[in-house]
């Protein structure tokens, strides 16, 4: 059962339980009189399934197809039907027919092939709130749904990092570490101590790292999380049989330890202080998806999880990265950051601050800190030199991110931008950055074989050469300026044959094909290929894995 896309979740909660809800597959059919409902998403629009009840009481089937034309408008293509009621399935499509009217009024859809978001929810908003949603420029656009990663996906680097510190705040615990799966052996991949825990606690973690468990064939709570995927909880680690280090636990006072699924590997976590009971804490899991994507898909510099208790939202687990917390340190001369700041307040759950929206509506949203109104921290994001916030649903509550306005340079940018060439096929990238409303190239680099290929044709200029004398307005259609915007990665399949594209002339000069731009730290990250065969060739968005930049510097 795929949840229903965020185009809908919004228009469908309102048409059927009149006020902004998340709705479950439970919910649609009873308000659609259906005792069986299947949501599936379409070429063009989404398709609903249902199996209404007849006036018998006999569960009968029909379908229909739904479509996205235009602007606003729908049409509707009746499938099979069997003897069903006809007042029944009349009046379950009338049900949806509206939902769906509320839902393409606060939808626009790009034009075939041009340069343009696809599908991008825009209800009535406070301003400086927008809505996210994918963004793609392809000749036969899509309505996709936002879907968080599988949970099987590796972290690693600053997600990692963050993932482990989030969750010892949520889960009360003194210690985290990640074991990842290596040649049939479960080992070390990385850790993280509280800094009030040293001594003892990270004696025990840095003795860990040469322990190594079989993958298989082992009786442990380390290979039986990483075989059966169900969370463990050991009240008294110093007794337990299975577990290999119960000496070590005992030696250096570690009570409980929880094993977890994670990324494809097992997430243990525990504590030195109090003893849990034999089930996992009482707390939310950490996103692992939403976190991967706040800092290498929109290259944030901190992440925090509200929680909702009684009938409010406060931080229950938070990370600032540790390049952005060294910058703050040098120019504030004090070790305060935007998390530690937060950490005390209270949003209500009812209320219009974005935190609560997110959650309410169930999608995700953007904020521009200098244009909102209901930002309660405004003024405390501005300080700290943010310049959006996105927040993400999630199971448990609010992820929210913040991107700064720090940016890559020197040789950071300059590796960042030559090894995206490596890893993507592409023969040139481009880092751009805002100033006043406007964005200019801050950084660029073009491939030795792309230059060879130019000079063989006369050229000795490239299509990254001639991007520098240009700037682009924020406030516009172009693909870095949605891009920065929606805060998601966006994709051109054919730059020079498209005319809504501003640099179209340029991009057949130099037999540029195609594009994508990427949100990153301090701006927006360009890089497409050519037509020669000195680079790869894109029939979509091209998998794109972030560049540890933080480790780069």
């Amino acid at each position: 059962w795929p949840s229903l896309p965020p185009q809908l979740m919004s228009p469908l909660s309102t048409a059927m339980a009149r006020q902004p809800q998340k709705l479950d597959r439970n919910s649609v059919s009873m308000a659609l009189g259906a005792a069986a409902l299947r949501v599936t998403v379409a070429q063009g629009g989404f398709a609903f399934a249902a199996a209404p009840c007849s006036s018998a009481g006999h569960a009968t089937a029909w379908h229909t197809q739904w479509s996205l034309q235009g602007s606003s408008t729908i049409s509707a293509r009746p499938g099979p039907t069997s003897k069903a009621s006809a007042s029944a399935a009349s009046s379950a499509a009338a049900t949806v027919s509206f939902a769906l009217a509320a839902a393409a009024a606060c939808s626009r859809r790009g034009s075939s092939g041009g340069e343009s978001t696809s599908t991008v929810l825009r209800p009535s908003a406070a301003p400086g709130r927008r809505v996210a949603a994918p963004v793609r420029a392809t000749a036969t656009a899509e309505a996709r749904p936002t879907v968080a990663m599988p949970s099987g996906i590796r972290l690693s680097g600053v997600s990692l990092a963050a993932a482990l510190e989030m969750q010892c705040a949520a889960a009360g615990a003194d210690y985290a570490v990640s074991w990842v799966s290596v040649n049939g052996q479960l080992v070390v991949g990385s850790h993280y101590v509280k800094p009030a825990a040293q001594g003892k606690c990270a004696a025990y973690v840095k003795a860990t790292e040469s322990f190594q468990v079989p993958s298989d064939g082992c009786s442990g709570p380390l290979s039986t999380v990483y075989h059966l995927g169900q969370a463990i909880c050991i009240q008294d680690a110093g007794s337990y049989k299975q577990l290999k280090r119960k000496d070590l636990a005992a030696e250096h006072g570690v009570k409980s330890i929880c094993f977890a699924p994670c990324g494809g590997g097992v997430l243990e976590y525990g504590t030195t202080t109090v003893a849990w009971m034999e089930t996992p804490p009482n707390c939310p899991v950490m996103p692992k998806g939403e976190i991967r994507k706040a800092f290498e898909d929109l290259g944030a510099s901190y992440a925090m999880f509200w929680a909702l208790q009684d009938e409010q939202f406060s931080v229950v687990a938070d990370y600032t990265s540790e390049s952005w917390a060294k910058d703050l340190r040098a120019s504030r001369g004090d070790d305060k950051t935007f998390c530690s700041e937060s950490r005390g307040l209270k949003i209500d759950a009812g209320g219009s601050e974005p935190v609560a929206e997110t959650a309410n509506l169930g999608i995700e949203i953007r904020v521009t800190v200098a244009e909102s109104l209901t930002l309660q921290r405004k003024a405390l994001a501005a300080e700290f030199g943010l310049k959006a916030l996105h927040l993400m649903p999630v199971e448990g509550g609010v992820l929210e991110c913040g991107i700064s306005d720090q940016q890559l340079t020197g040789l950071t940018l300059q590796a960042a931008l030559k090894m995206r060439c490596d890893s993507a096929g592409s023969c040139y990238a481009i880092y751009w950055t805002e100033t006043d409303g406007m964005f200019s190239v801050a950084g660029a680099y073009v491939t030795p074989e792309r230059r060879k290929a130019l000079r063989a044709k006369g050229l000795t200029t490239d299509f990254a050469d001639a991007s520098k004398y240009l700037t682009i307005s924020a406030d516009g259609d172009a693909l870095v300026s949605t891009c920065a915007r929606h805060g998601t990665p966006t994709f051109v399949a054919n730059a020079a044959a498209t005319e809504t594209f501003c640099r179209q002339a340029l991009a057949g000069v130099y037999g540029i094909e195609s594009i994508v731009c990427k949100p990153v730290k301090g701006g927006v990250l360009e890089f497409g290929t050519s037509s020669g065969p000195e680079t790869a060739t894109w029939r979509d968005m091209p998998p794109c894995p972030d560049l540890p930049k933080d480790e780069i510097k």
